[in-house]
């Protein structure tokens, strides 16, 4: 009869180490993702699509007019029709591909269709802009403007959805309308920034812009790599893509999960200041209307807002602000 110790130490003996573990999810992987994958004409096709040609500048052109259209109509319907000519998955799954197997000469050839998209969207947008009688903000325009962590998560997601429907070749048109919402709105955001000289909104748009392409793309690169492509690349290769992936998302996920958490913040304070609002009043049938919320600095909140009730009270706005100042611990300004 074994000992204790005995017993320990056959079981860490029979504990497969981290070789194993690593060779057998590889026979796996190759079993059930990598064998049946045609990755030469895969790689034919993504090349095929990803480079500059006169109808993927024109075709990028006309979706971001009817997106900057779209954003200053404030019309979801409109931006999404955009969506459905935008032809720039073929770039972005070509950078993804040729960085995964470490393809130099196609990688400068989808960047420079990405980076002559990117110009000719700015253009279009910026023109129609600039003669354009409506160059008010719109709901549309601001909701590129306050990315966050969601907005990544959206990207990665996408990039997966598109990374797949390449791999497979099934579904790549539909799949290329979210890779498209994902980067052309945000795109034509930047232009309007620019041709009405709102410097912050461009910066802001332009900052989801990139997050959304560097995580479409990276993640592309990690689903081809999973799916057998780039294996003739050296371990080191793989180390430094795998430690540049992880980098690059890391660097977004911080500024991206403070912005959702600043968001949070002021939801829960909005849902407070019109539930101390309603509470104040007598009747049950009160009703808030025209509320608008500002958050001016770190701890000062602007509000203004009409309450429409069958009983007035002359004190309400002076008792309702002091009591929201207290409760909030911030300096509320009520009208």
């Amino acid at each position: 009869m074994n000992t204790p110790t005995q017993d320990v130490k056959k079981f860490i003996h029979e504990i497969p180490t981290w070789q194993a573990v690593w060779r057998w999810q590889r026979k796996l992987r190759n079993r059930y993702f990598v064998s049946d994958v045609n990755h030469k004409e895969i790689i034919n096709l993504v090349e095929e699509d990803g480079i500059m040609t006169p109808r993927y500048g024109f075709m990028v052109t006309m979706s971001c007019a009817i997106a900057i259209l779209g954003l200053l109509l404030s019309s979801p319907a409109v931006v999404i029709g955009a969506m459905l000519i935008s032809p720039l998955m073929g770039p972005i799954m070509c950078l993804g591909f040729s960085f995964c197997v470490l393809d130099m000469v196609q990688l400068k050839k989808s960047l420079k269709a990405i980076v002559i998209g990117f110009l000719l969207s700015l253009a279009i947008s910026a023109l129609i802009v600039a003669v354009s009688p409506i160059t008010d903000p719109t709901p549309e325009i601001i909701a590129r403007t306050s990315p966050n962590l969601f907005d990544l998560l959206v990207a990665i997601f996408s990039g997966l959805a598109g990374g797949y429907a390449t791999i497979k070749q099934k579904g790549a048109t539909i799949v290329g309308v979210a890779i498209a919402t994902a980067l052309m709105p945000p795109l034509a955001v930047v232009g309007y920034g620019l041709a009405t000289f709102q410097w912050i909104i461009a910066y802001k748009a332009f900052f989801l812009f990139m997050t959304n392409l560097l995580a479409i793309s990276l993640t592309v690169t990690a689903l081809a790599k999973w799916y057998g492509f780039g294996t003739h690349n050296s371990s080191s290769n793989t180390w430094w893509q795998s430690l540049l992936i992880f980098i690059v998302f890391i660097l977004l996920s911080v500024p991206l999960g403070l912005s959702l958490s600043k968001i949070a913040f002021q939801s829960s304070v909005t849902k407070t200041v019109k539930t101390e609002i309603q509470n104040t009043f007598q009747d049950q049938s009160n009703r808030i209307s025209n509320f608008s919320i500002a958050f001016k600095g770190k701890d000062e909140v602007v509000i203004d807002t009409i309450v429409i009730t069958s009983q007035y009270m002359s004190d309400a706005q002076k008792d309702i602000q002091s009591l929201l100042s207290k409760e909030l611990g911030q300096t509320v300004f009520l009208t």
